[in-house]
């Protein structure tokens, strides 16, 4: 009889139009749970706002210095302790770079990595860091952490021209001008850029490519 009561108690909540207490319960639930999603997301940006510049806490493994009087072309050049390895200049900090540290015997090359982004982006987890999932940090990897493990060298700089005949990279640091950067051997991992081939309206839409992408995207949202 109480079985029936409860039945027909639904039936007529279904028939008026109102939700019985199960549809409530799930209500309940849904907007609890995105209010929380909303929370979460907005926490992670503000906390993730100053990681992506302060993460890396690794020292440089070696340092870098003008050598004096010489001159190649017009601009100094940037001399090294000479330990009788081949010099290895790897430029960029993408997959393909990092997929050649890692591969390194140490103990064969001196390697100087030129890049102006200090740390690796692990891109499948970006759209995760976008909305919030993840942190910023838990998709970077600090370059200088990478090469302390090959006792290398790391220069925060552009690389904007190479001679390949005299064997030399042309680097150009923020606020510190350019010189030159011998090597033995040259290892170019700089990337791509994205191309729109034309594409109107594009210029509206949100890239994400890069950690700067990720954040202005949930800047943009939140």
């Amino acid at each position: 009889m109480l079985r029936v009561a409860r039945l027909g108690a639904r039936q007529m909540s279904t028939a008026t139009g109102r939700p019985d207490g199960s549809y409530r319960r799930f209500g309940r639930t849904i907007g609890t749970w995105m209010v929380g999603t909303a929370v979460l997301a907005s926490a992670g940006y503000y906390v993730g706002k100053d990681e992506i510049d302060a993460f890396d806490h690794e020292e440089p493994a070696s340092e870098l210095h003008l050598s004096p009087g010489q001159q190649f072309k017009g601009l100094p050049i940037i001399e090294t302790e000479s330990t009788g390895r081949e010099r290895l200049v790897v430029l960029g900090s993408g997959w393909g770079a990092v997929a050649v540290l890692k591969t390194l015997d140490r103990d064969k090359y001196d390697v100087i990595v030129v890049s102006p982004d200090n740390y690796f982006i692990f891109t499948p987890l970006l759209p995760s860091a976008t909305v919030g999932t993840v942190e910023f940090r838990s998709v970077l990897e600090g370059i200088r952490r990478i090469t302390k493990r090959i006792r290398g060298a790391y220069v925060e700089a552009s690389a904007v021209d190479v001679d390949f005949e005299a064997k030399c990279v042309l680097i150009e640091k923020p606020g510190e001008g350019r010189a030159w950067l011998p090597y033995d051997r040259l290892v170019v991992g700089v990337g791509a850029q994205s191309i729109t081939r034309g594409t109107s309206g594009l210029e509206f839409c949100h890239k994400l490519k890069t950690i700067l992408d990720a954040r202005s995207i949930r800047q943009h949202i939140m």
